[in-house]
């Protein structure tokens, strides 16, 4: 009986920390549930996996929106400078630009006039690499846009006066 008692015992001591308090011990009849936490945590995972792919998406679509947006305000900026360089000329006889540079500094008068500040890029490639429209009376008659990739995009901005 003493035996019992004295394992009793050793088992207490051996369950206890150092600063005496007890120690859990899991047997093996006590079903163990940490394997439901770590389903849980994986599923919060793939709801959070799905739901940045939903937002990205968006993010990709609204982004390709201001790059049509710049698009579009960088054309006109053509346009309207076009129509400056064309009415610019007093006389009867108007002229289109040669090239886009002549829209930067318009060297046919004594002061240099400016239709345009600078070349601005398309913002899809970034670079001022834009398809020039050709006037039937020579020189250009504006720009255009043409992206054949994922998306589809042809863009046509030129100026056309009125006939008088």
């Amino acid at each position: 009986m003493t035996s019992t008692v004295a394992q009793k015992a050793a088992d207490e001591m051996a369950s206890r920390s150092i600063s005496g308090e007890l120690l859990v011990k899991h047997c093996h009849g006590q079903p163990n549930e940490s394997g439901f936490t770590y389903l849980g945590v994986l599923f919060a995972i793939a709801i959070i996996g799905v739901a940045l792919l939903a937002v990205s998406e968006v993010w990709a679509k609204v982004a390709e929106r201001q790059k049509l947006a710049q698009l579009d305000w960088a054309g006109q900026q053509y346009v309207q400078a076009i129509e400056s360089y064309y009415y610019a000329n007093t006389g009867s006889v108007h002229f289109y630009p040669a090239k886009l540079d002549d829209l930067l500094e318009d060297k046919r008068y004594l002061s240099v006039k400016r239709h345009l500040r600078t070349l601005y890029p398309d913002p899809f490639t970034g670079t001022a690499s834009w398809k020039l429209i050709a006037s039937p009376t020579g020189g250009i008659q504006g720009v255009s846009f043409d992206q054949d990739d994922e998306v589809v995009i042809h863009r046509r901005y030129a100026f056309l006066p009125p006939n008088n």
